[in-house]
């Protein structure tokens, strides 16, 4: 007993005792995740002091638990601690209200996700300073985008090229690796234009930024917050994506300078490297993490719901020759061309396409925001000043919206209700509402959304035309039940086919 007591009263054991009291301490006061009072928390479990099991329960099950909190409280608000720290979740019936709040911020959403306050991960930010980058998108690529239908289309063709090599046996492919080569090439098209956009190091650059990103995101968040302020100096994924960010300026910055050098009577290119330069009117920018930014927001979104609308298609199978008919018949009835108008004539491929988007979610929770002021709904529900809001996409599944058999590709869902009374409009890839939120909805719906349905359709369009497909064995699926998320290493076949047209 003396030895034991000597033991735990020797200097380096008070120390060590004495400093894990106050860590412990620290991290439970100074946090991110503390709920907000008036809500009901669902999804806690007990004695999870800090949260952690209820926020990888959240990774996980998400949607499951925000059906058991609509259910739980009727219809009314409630929280959840998600894995970047509490959310209130407001039901659909709320979207039309908050839509266009201009005291609901989506930058305070973005500054908590991508933890842009720190050097590295504050990219991200530019996106949501002023409206340069909305402008730019909204004014100039979407008015762009008839014209450079052909241009993307050969890029397409390229792309596919290099990445499926002919073949007249039944080939393997983990179709995600060609489906983000695709995604990049056609957005540096349009992003940097075409003396950049087949630079293999910005191509390379502009897939890994993403990942790392995220990653350096999810490395930080691992730390206690009263940490962070000094560990992300030493943190290797936040290291390494500062070099990315380096490294993009080599590539970008030259381009920019002969731009800004040339005369004013030559014209400059049509892509987003100018756009930007000539919406900022001389306002204080920084055009390259405004091209990260654009890079984030387009490429892995962009691959993600290509490869999911291919698995859908090998596991429908039937319409793959429904789409080749279809856009056969575009092509000959526009006098053997390709462009804007075409695209917006592949009525069933818009229609599958918006299916895949239906039952592979991104997300299960869309809208999300950050009140910066106390909020009062029109049915008494105050949203506290600082306190994060969004709305469930389980509604996307629901029979009563969308008909029979909601949790099957049904390829001509849409195209049925386009043909609807005022369904035209309303049920279109593109289209957005308190529906269907895979864009958003409101003020801050994805600008890009046009441009990446017209990648999307000129993608299939290629694939389909050049490529037979199938897969082997069980049917391809997310590694996630809350959101798509496809494996890198699921493989689906595919063997070259003569095109009864070119594009």
């Amino acid at each position: 007993m003396f030895i034991s007591q000597q033991l735990l009263w020797r200097p380096e054991v008070v120390t060590l005792v004495l400093t894990g009291t106050v860590y412990l301490l620290l991290r439970y006061v100074i946090r991110d995740d503390r709920p907000y009072p008036g809500f009901q928390l669902v999804g806690s479990i007990p004695r999870d002091w800090f949260g952690m099991k209820a926020k990888k329960n959240w990774e996980t099950n998400a949607i499951k638990i925000m059906q058991d909190g609509d259910r739980m409280t009727k219809g009314r608000p409630f929280q959840v601690l998600t894995n970047l720290g509490p959310s209130i979740v407001l039901p659909k019936k709320y979207c039309d209200e908050i839509r266009s709040d201009s005291r609901l911020s989506f930058r305070g959403f973005i500054q908590r996700q991508a933890m842009t306050d720190y050097p590295g991960l504050d990219v991200v930010h530019v996106g949501t300073e002023g409206d340069i980058i909305q402008t730019a998108i909204r004014k100039n690529l979407t008015q762009a985008l008839g014209g450079l239908t052909q241009a993307l289309s050969t890029e397409c063709a390229s792309v596919l090229k290099e990445n499926l090599e002919p073949s007249n046996d039944w080939t393997d492919t983990r179709f995600i690796m060609p489906a983000t080569q695709i995604a990049a090439r056609l957005s540096a098209r349009v992003f940097l234009g075409e003396r950049l956009c087949r630079n293999k190091d910005w191509i390379e650059i502009s897939i890994r930024f993403t990942v790392v990103m995220m990653m350096a995101q999810d490395a930080l968040r691992s730390w206690p917050v009263f940490l962070r302020p000094f560990v992300h100096y030493f943190i290797p994924e936040i290291i390494y994506l500062k070099r990315l960010i380096r490294d993009s300026r080599k590539i970008i910055e030259p381009e920019l300078e002969i731009r800004r050098a040339a005369r004013p009577d030559v014209a400059k290119p049509e892509d987003s490297l100018s756009w930007l330069d000539d919406v900022r009117a001389g306002r204080p920018f920084d055009v390259v993490s405004g091209q990260l930014f654009l890079t984030v927001a387009a490429i892995h979104t962009t691959s993600v719901v290509l490869t999911a609308l291919m698995y859908d298609l090998v596991k429908n199978p039937e319409y793959i020759p429904l789409l080749r008919e279809e856009i056969i018949q575009v092509y000959k009835e526009d006098n053997n061309s390709w462009n804007k108008i075409s695209l917006y004539k592949l009525k069933l491929m818009d229609s599958c396409m918006k299916e895949s988007q239906r039952l592979n979610i991104l997300g299960a929770n869309m809208m999300n925001r950050r009140a910066e002021e106390n909020i009062t709904l029109s049915d008494g529900v105050l949203i506290p000043k600082g306190a994060h809001i969004t709305v469930p996409t389980y509604h996307m599944r629901d029979k009563e919206i969308f008909g029979e058999n909601p949790y099957q590709f049904d390829g001509h869902r849409f195209l049925r209700m386009r043909q609807e009374p005022g369904g035209e409009n309303k049920w279109q890839f593109v289209s957005t509402s308190p529906e269907f939120l895979s864009f958003g909805y409101g003020n801050h719906a994805c600008p890009g959304r046009f441009f990446a349905s017209n990648e999307i359709k000129i993608a299939l369009a290629q694939l389909l035309l050049h490529y037979d497909w199938k897969v082997d064995g069980d049917p391809p699926k997310s590694k996630f039940a809350s959101r798509f998320v496809p494996d890198p290493e699921t493989v689906i076949q595919y063997k070259s086919r003569t095109p009864e047209i070119e594009l």
